[in-house]
């Protein structure tokens, strides 16, 4: 796959747009299948599936644009990243998050919504920072967080979760 295609696009980007481009890459990229796109809360959101003749399997691509509008800085805010995966041997260039931006947000999240998904995603974001992290699970049934996040998880994650729920 050829990561040179490359799209400017404006900010804040209109959801129209953002479909429109989302829909382009399938016409320049024939071994990419649009899964879904949608407008969430502060996000618009594309999950493209991807099947190489080289590769033994699809693999996937989830492509997220934040729509909240506030001012962002780079390197303390977003920065320049090569992304990789350790299931393709595709890499790409991308203005990516920095991970105590995500932090900041999911605490934010956290405190608004109350998913169980936002605790998981904030001892996983720990683990990569290097920091301690103990759920405020007060409000929260231990059982349904179990139930919700084991849908999600690969069973060799189950484990972090099993601490919060004993």
């Amino acid at each position: 796959m050829s990561t040179q295609n490359k799209t400017r696009l404006p900010y804040p980007l209109p959801e129209a747009l953002f479909v429109r481009e989302v829909e382009a890459i399938l016409k320049r990229l024939p071994q990419v299948t649009l899964v879904e796109a949608l407008s969430k809360q502060f996000t618009l959101f594309a999950l493209y599936k991807v099947r190489e003749p080289y590769l033994p399997y699809a693999f996937s691509i989830k492509l997220e644009v934040s729509t909240r509008p506030e001012a962002w800085e780079r390197d303390r805010d977003y920065s320049l990243r090569l992304l990789t995966s350790p299931v393709t041997p595709v890499s790409v260039l991308s203005q990516v998050a920095t991970l105590e931006k995500i932090w900041a947000d999911k605490q934010a999240a956290l405190v608004s919504r109350r998913e169980p998904r936002d605790l998981y995603d904030l001892w996983f974001i720990a683990q990569k920072l290097r920091q301690p992290f103990t759920p405020d699970l007060s409000g929260f049934d231990r059982k349904a967080i179990k139930r919700e996040l084991r849908k999600y998880l690969p069973t060799s994650h189950w484990q972090a979760i099993e601490q919060w729920s004993a």
